[in-house]
């Protein structure tokens, strides 16, 4: 009986043990103190600048971790390759404090002194040397530009067809801290493609793959021709799955077989999808589209396609609290992904549009378009077009008399070129970087006047904008914030070659609403007709468009992101009538979900500079993707 009780009392006391200790660990300790010990050769602000831990937060053993590893990078960056850093822990557990201090002993600096290369015989001394261009005689030695200098020298003997090159560096010391930096190269034989092996093909037809190759029978192996070549094959859309292997000829290593290994997409597809969108060029607010959708994507093996389109929308109005129709399309379209014996894609789209914009007039287009687009690089592209449109613009009362010469048919013939340069660093949620676009189009437009006579109109249509993506870090309360300020300025005209100065109003300028100037109603922005009340009433378009838009963007919780904006701008029916003092402001604030899909946006924005004639004050705005 003794013994069991003895037992027990024992296990208690471990089991209150273990309790007080389990209750200890799952205090929460707040910095209050951040000290170094062995800082001599730069300022604190400076190391302090590089860590996540912080004072007046919690303590966070990771972040601790974290800063070691930085404080190691920066440090050998500069030159400092036998630098180490620990740590220590000082605690308070009366006021649940700790302060952190790290314990860094920095070492002897070391500097890049020069390059001595040998074993190279096939590529000069003079092509190896640029590769190490980084590395600048008499500066602090950085083994991570070292180890960019090393991928650079193997790509150029990769892409040289010497894919069994072996490259070795080391270190020799002068002087005690001068780096002579040593590179050994066993360049090995040079390889040549003889053949090709299409394995997996099934209804493609070898030469869709053959022509998509930039390594051709003959050439020298090219690393970076085989990876352009696998990005080329998958654009093509008609495969699952892309596989390179080089098979050398049977006693003959400098001789290889480029086997290309493919599993093929069914060719026959249909689909269902919804989703919000906008269009850049013709704004008619963000809407829900339906879209029903199916086709080919490899007619006759060739990698030709058709596919057919049925997109109702939907767009939801705020202000009248009920949901619309503003545009219904059915779309064919034939793509030939080889024009002029290049990778110039041609598409032939053939597309009937019911426009129903809410704010303007009503109007049906049939359109015929040809368009070519080619990729410069991987920044840069380019397009051209050429195109239909038979433009229907719909009385009714639904309009106002100014447009009476627009309602009656449009026959536009019209050719454009558009170039872009896009250097964000993502589609959706863009931090960084900038996209640069113009497009210039010449239309010709044939319709008819009141009396039976043929109106023909010639213009020119100049659409131009600029948007910024700059990330700012701050550190704001102790605690740092990352902040993406955006900003964009987007101009149009349209410029009549011919006397008459009536242009179908499907390629006039709209502004205001969720994708231009917040807390304006769609196109409610510029020339409009007036109700009985004198306020406007529906959006008649301009050949002039101005729009500018700042916005800070940032991080409130798990995936929401706020929005403070400020946007600028309007539509000037004709170009001579542009008056700066007519500019339109508003700002307001944005709440965003960033999703798979894209942000869902709820912007709410109030006019700054009203005037009598608009009915309200603010708007609500709801859609996907930021507004620029």
């Amino acid at each position: 009986m003794m013994i069991l009780l003895r037992n027990s009392l024992t296990s208690l006391i471990l089991l209150g043990g273990l309790l007080l200790i389990s209750d200890a660990s799952a205090q929460i300790y707040v910095i209050s103190g951040i000290t170094f010990r062995g800082l001599h050769k730069y300022s604190e602000d400076d190391i302090r600048n590089l860590l996540h831990t912080e004072e007046g937060v919690e303590l966070d053993a990771r972040l601790i971790k974290l800063d070691k590893i930085l404080l190691t990078n920066f440090y050998r960056q500069n030159g400092y390759l036998n630098f180490t850093v620990s740590d220590s822990l000082d605690i308070d557990k009366l006021t649940l404090t700790a302060r952190v201090r790290y314990i860094l002993s920095e070492g002897q600096r070391y500097y890049f002194g020069r390059s001595r290369i040998s074993g190279n015989h096939d590529i000069s001394q003079a092509n190896i040397l640029k590769c190490f261009d980084n590395l600048k005689p008499d500066s602090p030695f950085d083994e991570g530009q070292v180890k960019i200098a090393g991928q650079t020298l193997e790509s150029l003997y990769f892409d040289s067809g010497k894919p069994y090159a072996k490259i070795k560096f080391d270190y020799e010391f002068e002087h005690d801290s001068l780096i002579i930096l040593t590179c050994d190269i066993i360049e090995k034989q040079t390889v040549k493609i003889v053949d090709m092996e299409y394995l997996g093909l099934d209804l493609v037809k070898p030469f869709v793959v053959y022509r998509e190759l930039e390594l051709k029978r003959g050439d020298p192996y090219s690393r970076h021709k085989l990876a352009r070549s696998n990005k080329n094959l998958y654009q093509t859309g008609l495969f699952e799955y892309v596989r390179f292997e080089i098979k050398p000829v049977s006693n003959d290593s400098a001789r290889a077989v480029l086997q290309i290994h493919v599993l093929e997409k069914d060719p026959r597809w249909i689909g269902a999808s919804i989703g919000f969108t906008h269009e850049d060029e013709e704004s008619y607010g963000n809407k829900l589209e339906l879209s029903l959708e199916g086709g080919h994507r490899n007619l006759f093996g060739t990698g030709r396609s058709l596919s057919l389109y049925v997109v109702p929308s939907f767009f939801l109005d705020f202000s009248n609290q009920k949901m619309l129709n503003p545009d219904n399309h059915i779309t064919l379209v034939f793509v030939e992904p080889w024009i002029g014996y290049s990778r110039t894609p041609g598409i032939l789209t053939s597309s009937y549009h019911l426009y129903r914009p809410l704010n303007s007039a009503h109007f049906n287009v049939l359109r015929f378009n040809f368009g070519i687009s080619r990729e410069i690089s991987d920044l840069v592209e380019l397009r051209g077009a050429l195109e239909t449109k038979l433009v229907r613009t719909i009385g009714n009362g639904v309009i106002d008399s100014t447009l009476a010469d627009d309602t009656d048919r449009d026959q536009i013939y019209s050719v454009s070129l558009y170039g872009k340069r896009d250097t964000r660093n993502n589609f959706f949620n863009p931090e960084n970087g900038s996209l640069t676009d113009a497009n210039l189009s010449y239309s010709y437009s044939v319709g008819r006047l009141d009396n039976g006579e043929t109106d023909i109109k010639t213009y020119f249509t100049l659409i131009s904008s600029w948007r910024r993506f700059q990330p700012i870090n701050w550190r704001w309360l102790k605690k740092r914030s990352d902040i993406t300020f955006s900003n964009r300025v987007k101009g149009g005209a349209l410029l009549e070659v011919g006397p008459t100065k009536t242009i179908p109003i499907s390629d006039l300028f709209f502004a205001g609403g969720a994708t231009t100037v917040r807390g304006y109603q769609e196109q409610m922005l510029g020339p409009t007709t007036f109700d009985e009340n004198g306020f406007k009433d529906k959006a008649l378009g301009g050949k002039m468009l101005l729009v500018a838009n700042a916005e800070l963007r940032f991080p409130l919780w798990w995936l929401f992101v706020g929005e403070v904006f400020v946007d600028a701008g309007n539509v000037w029916r004709e170009i001579e009538e542009f008056n700066p003092s007519e500019i339109r402001f508003s700002t307001g604030l944005g709440l965003v979900l960033l999703t798979p899909v894209g942000p869902i946006r709820f912007d709410y924005g109030i006019k700054l500079n009203k005037e009598a004639s608009d009915k309200t004050r603010a708007a609500f705005h709801f859609g996907l993707y930021f507004a620029f």
